[in-house]
């Protein structure tokens, strides 16, 4: 083990990095703030651009101390990581550049990764960029492909794993790269498509299985609610919260509406519970919202791997997105590669409202086995999914909550409509797996093509091209 010589044994020598560190401190110990405004306006801009590259150069630098100590083992004699020594010898230093230092510098000695970290340690020479490079890579994005790399290689190809990390790495690069939240989205959206279909909606099904909402005492007599919502959740009630939060001058005054932004939210969720709950029965419960979806055709279709992403970022599983376009209004759009919209067609609704009322007549309420929950509080079901060429009529369609709904499309189960002795009626095969073999068995039969994009049926949305292709997905979907 090295053993570094104590700071009397180096006076006067060059200690690689701390006498840098050491002339920079003196410096800014002789700096004055309170004289900032001496400075003019392209001063300032200079400063904080030079302020921002020694941010991103210290970053950096605590990736190689860390990297070091941890090849030497300093703290393990006293029982510490590496992020609680560092955290010992610089407690002023944000825990999370801490964490994200650390991720990076135990990737420091792994050959796939050792593009992310020289990208990474790039950011220490200040300038790297205007050196013909392609920027330096902030720690926090660094630790983010890390942490991408890490939880999907065992799952993954080597060589397509190896070939997404660079596309990330390349993306994420510069001061022109990626944000942090977008390079998030692209992880999540990479990490959906490379692992197994069964993993990813397992996953889904579990982080669905834990939704919750708790409601507590605040202070001052207030009421506090802590709402945990999966990414489907969260992205219904994002779209139905932001369509109705934007703030509204006095209608009388015209004056500015000075409630913060964390208020108006609340005030929205409150308008959205209170127009449900206030609504007579066989009316919309609710406020119109418009949930945006963007996923290729080959995924939705199930011929291609694939997820779906709304604006704010959730990352939705190609199931979740199925089953949500079961009865939404659909806008099909060809994108270019930058996801500019080339082409857009007309918004197709599958089930109308005069078939949703029929609907309501015939089912009388969810139709899955036991449950009995009103027509008002569910969804219009294709039984064979428009995406698998079914039709958008009577025959071919139930009503389900939204918690069997997520129910039959997770476990795949089949439903057919058959007439018994007080009309038609749904009757369910509650085998797993039951609706893939209604697939199977239809096309052996040559009655349902694999894609109605491919064979033209009128009863699809009408076909995009193969690039992206966003759904218009209605949450408030079986409603007439």
């Amino acid at each position: 083990m090295a053993v570094a010589p104590h700071p009397s044994e180096s006076e006067g020598l060059e200690r690689p990095g701390l006498s840098e560190v050491r002339e920079a401190l003196d410096v800014l110990r002789r700096a004055q703030p309170s004289q900032l405004w001496a400075l003019s306006e392209a001063e300032l801009r200079e400063l904080m651009t030079g302020l921002g590259e020694l941010d991103s150069a210290k970053d950096a630098w605590v990736v190689g101390v860390m990297a070091e100590a941890k090849s030497r083992g300093l703290g393990s004699g006293d029982g510490w990581g590496p992020v609680d020594w560092a955290r010992a010898h610089a407690p002023l230093m944000p825990t999370r550049t801490l964490v994200a230092a650390d991720v990076v510098a135990e990737a420091a000695d792994e050959l796939r990764l050792a593009p992310v970290v020289a990208a990474a340690m790039e950011g220490a020479v200040i300038g790297s960029a205007e050196l013909g490079g392609e920027g330096a890579l902030p720690v926090e994005k660094a630790a983010q492909i890390v942490r991408f790399h890490k939880s999907i290689r065992g799952l993954a190809d080597p060589d397509v794993l190896e070939d997404a990390t660079a596309q990330l790495l390349h993306a994420a690069r510069g001061a022109d790269g990626m944000t942090e939240r977008e390079v998030g989205i692209a992880v999540r959206h990479a990490a959906d498509v490379m692992r197994p279909d069964r993993l990813v909606e397992h996953d889904a099904e579990v982080r669905r299985a834990h939704r919750s909402l708790i409601k507590s005492k605040g202070p001052c007599g207030l009421s506090r609610y802590t709402w945990l919502l999966d990414e489907e959740g969260a992205a219904v009630v994002d779209a139905a919260v932001d369509a109705l939060a934007k703030p509204k001058p006095d209608e009388d005054t015209g004056e500015h509406d000075p409630r913060p932004a964390h208020t108006w939210r609340a005030d929205a969720l409150l308008d959205a519970v209170a127009r449900g709950v206030s609504a007579p029965e066989g009316t919309p419960r609710q406020a119109k919202t418009t949930l945006m979806v963007t996923m290729t055709l080959e995924a939705l279709e199930g011929r291609a791997a694939g997820a779906g992403v709304t604006p704010t970022g959730e990352v939705l599983t190609p199931e979740t997105v199925r089953r949500l376009a079961c009865d939404a209004q659909l806008v099909p759009m060809v994108l270019g590669s930058r996801g500019e919209v080339l082409d857009q067609g007309q918004a197709i609704r599958l089930f109308n409202r005069a078939q949703i009322r029929h609907l309501w007549l015939r089912d009388k309420h969810c139709t899955f086995p036991g449950c009995r929950k009103p027509p008002g509080w569910t969804d219009a079901h294709h039984l064979v999914h428009w995406a698998h060429g079914g039709r958008s009529d009577i025959s071919n369609a139930a009503l389900l909550c939204r918690a069997h709904h997520s129910v039959v499309h997770s476990h795949r189960y089949a439903g057919r409509v058959v007439d018994g002795p007080d009309g038609p009626r749904v009757e369910w095969d509650l085998t797993v797996g039951s609706y893939d073999a209604l697939l199977r068995t239809r096309r052996a039969l040559t009655l349902v093509p694999d894609s109605p994009a491919r064979h033209g049926q009128d009863s699809s949305p009408p076909g995009p091209s193969p690039d992206q292709s966003p759904r218009e997905l209605d949450p408030d979907r079986g409603r007439p």
